[in-house]
């Protein structure tokens, strides 16, 4: 369920990006669209790579070569409103952010995988939502925004995490062990 809704936050947060950005980009100086493009390519990438070795475990090389294909398609999702220069600075990023995330998630043992989700998931969640802030600071510069609408934001931010916590929440209770009756440990030897 976690890995789902992570995977989900991904998809949704690119596109959401994506469409941010088109109406803004005019606003994005070319070093800025590039840096932009950088850092959503390496978080992204980063997020698909832990998801896909943590759905195919002990798997590392086709974890890492399916997170770099799926990334790569990422990237140029992201990077094609910078041009060419903003496309290969993201599939760069993403190559790498791609390899580091399936190592991530194939290392990471069992009874520690939903706190490395959900870490990744809210640093995932604080990159997006500052590079989308970074974003209207400029076109509030370029006066094509009168101020920043900082509250949109925020509450994607908020609703994010919190489904980020239900889903937790629902799948910690659906792993609870069963209680084992006790055993009386005390052994008493007769000679």
């Amino acid at each position: 369920m976690l890995v789902f809704i992570s995977s989900a936050l991904i998809v949704g947060y690119t596109i959401f990006f994506s469409i941010h950005i088109a109406s803004k980009k005019q606003c994005v100086s070319p070093a800025t669209g590039k840096c932009i493009s950088m850092g959503v390519g390496m978080v992204s990438s980063t997020m698909i790579g832990l998801i896909l070795a943590l759905v195919m475990p002990g798997e590392l090389a086709y974890s890492t070569v399916l997170s770099i294909l799926v990334s790569a398609v990422s990237a140029c999702f992201i990077g094609k409103h910078f041009g060419v220069s903003g496309i290969i600075e993201a599939l760069s990023a993403s190559f790498m952010g791609a390899m580091m995330g399936a190592m991530l998630g194939d290392m990471t043992p069992e009874n520690r995988q939903t706190f490395i989700i959900v870490s990744m998931d809210i640093i995932y969640l604080l990159s997006i939502i500052s590079l989308m802030f970074m974003v209207n600071k400029e076109a509030v510069k370029q006066n094509v925004m009168t101020k920043i609408k900082i509250t949109p934001l925020l509450l994607s931010l908020v609703l994010s995490i919190s489904v980020i916590g239900i889903a937790v929440t629902m799948e910690t209770h659906t792993h609870v062990p069963v209680d084992m009756p006790e055993m009386n440990m005390n052994h008493q030897h007769q000679h």
